[in-house]
């Protein structure tokens, strides 16, 4: 069961208010932050299972100014109470699938510029296609915190994606090394990966590769070529790398969809195009479920139809 929400916890039989606070504090770790996750003051919490405590005639939580520890009936208490949450979110999922309605908030991360250029235009459709959902779209390019920060459904662009969610891939993510005109009559076309040690390779900050580029003859080829690159400039996303690469500043690597425009007019020239690079994909992911909400399940169709392409989640 859902225990984050303080509308939840106040309209809860007393029955289930202490138990609610009870596995919250055991997640969140502290008071401070299971009254942060519940909507209610620290105070609240701790009067809540205090009363949890009273009414089972046991200690469940043994506390200092520093620690918390779980005594043994804690523990126990935490399996059955654990489980008797899970029925009733299976429960609830049956009720909401009778409604299938999107509803209520959904909270959504991608990287900054995917996430712009991709993502956006299906969240402003599918919000405006269903009214009574509000959404969190959260464009950022640090690491998320998918299950700490409550998100829904997070777009990645990754090798595989993690066993411990469902995913559905979008798309492949196509990338095209390129250089402005400009920079490439001053420097010359690279004729082989090796050859870009030579060249000023603009560097995006938030590429966990660094400055070790990988190329392939051929997608999947188990013949890999590493090359360590350099230049003069390095930016904090792939936006700044566009513009720098247009600028004349060097070799940049950028994704497919960013440079379309500006290969066919001319802006940039494809460099090294017979060789493959970053061989990812973009993916959906969100948590498994016994029965995925109606809101999770309708946004990760309407990504799959924006991004073009069909198929069944999987669960990895």
């Amino acid at each position: 069961m859902t225990h984050e929400s303080s509308s939840q916890i106040v309209q809860a039989p007393a029955s289930l208010r202490g138990m609610l606070a009870f596995v919250a504090l055991v997640d969140a770790g502290s008071f401070s932050a299971a009254a942060d996750r519940l909507g209610l003051t620290p105070s609240s919490v701790s009067k809540l299972i205090t009363r949890l405590e009273e009414h089972l005639g046991a200690r469940l939580v043994r506390r200092t100014t520093r620690t918390m520890q779980l005594t043994e009936v804690g523990q126990t208490y935490l399996t059955n109470a654990r489980r008797v949450l899970e029925e009733i979110d299976t429960l609830q999922g049956q009720m909401q699938n009778t409604d299938p309605r999107p509803k209520g908030m959904l909270r959504v991360t991608a990287p900054t510029v995917l996430g712009h250029v991709r993502v956006l235009p299906v969240v402003l459709t599918f919000q405006r296609e269903n009214p009574d959902l509000q959404v969190h779209l959260d464009l950022s390019d640090r690491i998320v915190d998918v299950i700490g920060e409550r998100i829904d459904v997070a777009i990645r662009v990754i090798l595989s994606p993690p066993a411990s969610f469902v995913a559905r891939k979008l798309d492949d993510d196509l990338r095209v090394l390129c250089a402005s005109p400009d920079y490439l009559q001053r420097r010359g076309s690279p004729r082989a990966p090796d050859e870009l040690a030579a060249h000023d390779c603009i560097l995006c900050a938030a590429d966990r590769r660094g400055a070790t580029w990988q190329f392939r003859k051929a997608p999947k080829d188990d013949d890999v070529t590493t090359v360590i690159v350099s230049g003069p400039l390095i930016v904090g996303n792939t936006l700044s790398l566009h513009d720098a690469a247009v600028a004349g500043f060097g070799v940049a690597d950028l994704p497919r969809y960013l440079v379309d425009d500006d290969l066919r007019e001319g802006r940039l020239v494809s460099v090294l195009p017979r060789f493959v690079i970053n061989e990812r994909s973009i993916f959906a992911l969100y948590a498994p479920s016994r029965f995925t909400p109606p809101k999770v399940r309708f946004f990760v169709e309407a990504l799959r139809r924006g991004f073009g392409k069909k198929g069944p989640a999987t669960s990895t």
